[in-house]
């Protein structure tokens, strides 16, 4: 369980491609007493540390998880957060970590320090997303600003921008999301 908010930001340094799956090594600092086979949050997705080498966390990422999440390059800036432990801050929102798909950045317009983000929406998950509801983009815990047939705006304020790979962000990019947890079971209830 995590909360979205962003830890660090690391970098992909090496994909390896095993059968159908990929392990990854990702470069970042920030984070103390991690220890094999915790989970984290990499770009909202929850992973388990395979090993370490040298200063760089290894992940192994199979089939399915390759078909839901996107910005996996060497270099790639990667937003990172630990698990939650109990008598933490929660401080965002419920984020488990698996990621529901991908949507597309269809525009960022500046308002005074702010970015209001314009993101395609998924026609099969605009019952989960609600004005005021929270999402996660890229393991970010966002509030929904508004609601539209095809598409939803956040609003990031400055901190978010430059503490999280946003700032490395335009429009035409893909970025991870999952819905929010809550709204998820409510919908599903049966």
């Amino acid at each position: 369980m995590f909360t979205g908010i962003i830890k660090t930001v690391g970098e992909i340094n090496s994909i390896k491609n095993i059968q159908n799956d990929i392990e990854i090594s990702i470069d970042f600092s920030g984070i103390d007493n991690l220890e094999l086979g915790d989970s984290i949050c990499v770009n909202g997705a929850c992973l388990t540390i395979s090993k370490f080498l040298e200063n760089k966390v290894i992940f192994h990422l199979s089939k399915e998880t390759l078909s839901k999440i996107t910005g996996l390059t060497i270099g790639e800036k990667i937003n990172i957060e630990d698990s939650l432990r109990v008598g933490d801050k929660l401080g965002g929102h419920y984020v488990s970590g698996h990621v529901d798909g991908m949507l597309e950045i269809l525009e960022i317009h500046k308002e005074s320090a702010c970015e209001i983000w314009s993101l395609s929406l998924n026609k099969d998950f605009k019952r989960f997303i609600a004005p005021k509801g929270s999402i996660a983009l890229n393991g970010v815990s966002l509030t929904v600003n508004q609601v539209y047939e095809n598409s939803f705006t956040v609003n990031l304020i400055p901190h978010t921008i430059n503490n999280t790979n946003f700032k490395y962000r335009k429009p035409g990019d893909k970025l991870n999301f999952e819905v929010d947890l809550l709204a998820r079971y409510i919908l599903n209830k049966n």
